[in-house]
């Protein structure tokens, strides 16, 4: 090998590193972003957002915990009301209650 092309292949040694390590950071973000989308996507869904509400109001009220399923038409719906109303009355009861957690 001549000293010009190792020189060539220094070069783009050099210039293509930082295109690897920029790839791998991207995608490892893209990845972690896809996480948090499920979060986003249950507080933005109408079904969930009313299942929380329902269960925050039925905690602190004191009733038992007995979601409304019918509310809700479809499959999906009642699934996505159901686990707001869950999340939404346990939060309420750890807040009421803070040495009875569950």
């Amino acid at each position: 090998m001549t000293t010009k092309v190792k020189s060539l292949s220094v070069v783009l040694v050099v210039l293509a590193a930082p295109w690897g390590v920029a790839t791998v950071g991207l995608a490892g973000h893209a990845s972690w972003l896809r996480q948090g989308d499920i979060n986003s996507i249950q507080e933005t869904d109408a079904a969930y957002r009313d299942g929380f509400f329902w269960g925050e109001l039925d905690a602190r009220q004191g009733r038992k915990l007995q979601p409304s399923l019918a509310r809700w038409n479809n499959e999906k719906d009642r699934a996505s009301f159901k686990t707001g109303y869950e999340k939404g009355y346990g939060q309420a009861l750890n807040a009421r209650n803070p040495q009875h957690r569950r």
